[in-house]
């Protein structure tokens, strides 16, 4: 599928970066099969699709097909990505024209209006949306009681851990939450793909991972030197089943065993976790960002003989400011953004970037923790162990849908590194192995979608 993108160059990355998990190929007008146009006006003389917005030229344009325009805010819409799986998404403005539009049938997503068979507009502003979420999630808030932890002169894990915990408990009962209404972006992506399938009456090939559905990434922060000691029989396990995991460590916080960081190395990859894991790093200025940032690859890299190219954040730390300094300090990767949490450390409250496929922000990609990580489904939403892996494989049904990455991240230091957690740990590697549609990778494989040669 050929598309050609009529906006202005940011906007037009958004609607590229929309499109990415599908097999759509961004040309000029000439060779496009379908137009793409965001606060401009339509040529007409292709099949187009129109992007709402208040432009003076998208307005001038209503005002030349005889349309009327009303605004009114954002009620809940939903859009399919298959029988199972209905995304939502309340947006900020829905438009609603009047004029020559067809009479929409009851089966078309209430998303989409049309003008002929050529020419079709969406009732909101996909990109505007898009912005919006990126900018929320990227510089949320942090609450203050985040601010005067990070801000003390020592660093906040000296608190005890029933404090900590107690404190991040969600006490707004989410245990049957699903993860189909945290979905915002993956919505957008869904209303202009179906926009595009009903416009060409063609639907568009989803790319595969590889030829699988969807890929499974393991994951592990090591906080602490017991989290450090109990990685090596959760490394065995995976061995058992043939699953390579990324590891993240801290470079300053605890003494590190050089001979099991390089075993974990050999067979997965080693990703830096800071250097003091003191949830700090929102504070730093600039140059000692990407100072400190670059000591704990460098640290790493020198134990492990291999390049370090991927980094997670303490706490799931996230900013524009931090993405832009990890591009900086040498990374290709970044996982420290989740696709929903109930009790995220920063904002002491649900927090998310909506999406389960990976990003590209400001140099970097982001490969989103797709699944509410172990801390938070245990000691946030009060689950047990056995619980938490079963909410976890309903997850990963919704993720194998959207053809997304399926993120488990699994602390050593807590209950699955455990001996009675190692053998619901086995279970779970048991089951998502299971299934033939995944394909299993580590994250720096999966930046190898930046130059089309894994996703394909």
């Amino acid at each position: 599928m050929n598309v050609a993108i009529q906006a202005q160059a940011a906007d037009v990355e958004a609607i590229r970066e929309l499109l990415s998990p599908w097999d759509v190929s961004v040309t000029n007008l000439d060779e496009a099969d379908v137009v793409i146009v965001y606060k401009d006006k339509p040529m007409e003389t292709k099949k187009t699709i129109v992007i709402p917005s208040d432009s003076a030229e998208c307005m001038k344009w209503v005002k030349e097909m005889k349309l009327t325009v009303a605004r009114k805010p954002g009620e809940p819409v939903f859009v399919a990505a298959s029988k199972q799986t209905v995304l939502t998404i309340k947006p900020q403005v829905l438009y609603c024209y009047d004029g020559l539009v067809k009479p929409v049938p009851r089966d078309t997503p209430p998303t989409l209006g049309e003008v002929d068979d050529n020419l079709l507009f969406l009732t909101l502003d996909i990109v505007k949306e898009y912005d919006k979420i990126l900018d929320e999630t990227l510089n949320a808030k942090p609450s203050t009681a985040y601010r005067l932890l990070t801000s003390l002169p020592f660093p906040y894990t000296i608190a005890p851990r029933r404090l900590k915990d107690f404190f991040l408990k969600d006490r707004a009962g989410h245990e049957n939450f699903t993860l189909c209404d945290k979905l915002q972006l993956d919505a957008l992506r869904l209303i202009l793909v179906r926009a595009i399938d009903k416009l060409f009456k063609e639907e568009i090939r989803k790319k595969t991972w590889n030829g699988k559905r969807y890929a499974c990434i393991v994951t592990h922060d090591i906080e602490t030197l017991k989290g450090l000691q109990r990685a090596k029989r959760l490394k065995k396990l995976e061995e058992k089943y043939d699953v390579a995991s990324a590891w993240y460590i801290p470079s300053k916080r605890y003494e590190l065993n050089l001979e099991t960081i390089r075993e974990l190395a050999s067979y997965g990859e080693v990703g830096a976790h800071d250097t003091m894991h003191d949830g700090k790093l929102l504070q730093l200025p600039e140059e000692k960002l990407v100072k400190r940032l670059h000591e704990a690859k460098q640290t790493l890299e020198k134990i492990t003989n291999c390049p370090v190219e991927g980094f997670r954040a303490p706490l799931l730390q996230h900013s524009t400011r931090l993405i832009r300094a990890l591009d900086k300090a040498g990374y290709s990767y970044d996982t420290s953004i989740p696709t929903w949490e109930p009790m995220h450390p920063s904002t002491f409250g649900p927090h998310s970037i909506g999406t389960t496929h990976p990003l590209h922000v400001n140099g970097i990609i982001e490969v989103p923790v797709s699944v509410p990580q172990d801390h938070q489904m245990i000691k946030c939403l009060g689950m047990t162990l056995s619980r938490t892996v079963e909410t976890w494989l309903e997850i990963r049904d919704t993720i194998k849908d959207l053809g997304g990455i399926y993120t488990i991240l699994i602390h050593p230091d807590y209950e699955f590194g455990s001996p009675s957690g190692q053998d619901i740990y086995e279970d779970l590697l048991h089951r998502i192995c299971a299934d033939d549609l995944a394909l299993f990778a580590v994250p720096s494989q999966i930046t190898a979608v930046n130059e089309n040669k894994f996703l394909r």
